[in-house]
């Protein structure tokens, strides 16, 4: 798989912003059943010790997460191995709800020497630097659902499926979170 498109510096101290997009922006995540893969999937890569998980959204058709790579770990591996396991599942939930609208337009989408293909190819990891960096990301991850091409809340703690109710309504996360607070 290609790694990111943005240079990353490999530090085990530095958290990484990442974003990860489903195949030709198709919007196959936006059922609550796919979208629960997708969380219990990031929290799997934090209960094996990959990372430590400080924010999160998954999105109709793309996620983002702020994390901190726990050695040997690498944004580029975390992401290789959620995306592999991801597919995995989704397909196998698709196959077993027999839907075949989605398996075609993940077929069609698939390069050559694959059947299906849930993601795009690439992923966007960028170093997180600054305590002003990490307030942009975090409250751009808490308010993408609100965009009015999205429009899945009225408000970004109303969103259960991102990290934005621990963050502005102290409301427990449906996966565990390390306060990105604490950093500021």
């Amino acid at each position: 798989m290609p790694s990111s498109t943005w240079p990353v510096h490999i530090d085990s101290n530095h958290l990484y912003f990442i974003t990860a997009s489903a195949i030709s922006h198709h919007p196959i995540f936006r059922r609550d059943v796919i979208k629960r893969i997708m969380v219990d999937s990031i929290n799997t890569g934090r209960i094996l010790g990959q990372y430590e998980l400080f924010a999160f959204v998954i999105m109709p058709n793309h996620i983002h997460w702020i994390i901190r790579c726990i050695p040997p770990a690498t944004p580029n591996a975390v992401v290789r191995e959620y995306k592999k396991a991801t597919a995995n599942l989704l397909l196998r939930q698709f196959e077993c709800e027999g839907n075949e609208a989605a398996l075609a337009q993940l077929a069609v989408a698939a390069p050559a020497r694959q059947s299906y293909a849930v993601w795009d190819a690439n992923y966007l990891a960028k170093n997180v630097y600054t305590p002003d960096f990490l307030r942009q990301k975090l409250t751009y991850i808490h308010n993408n659902p609100l965009q009015p091409h999205w429009r899945l809340a009225e408000r970004a703690e109303d969103y259960l499926w991102s990290s934005a109710g621990f963050y502005l309504a102290g409301k427990r996360s449906l996966i565990p979170l390390s306060d990105a607070r604490s950093l500021l």
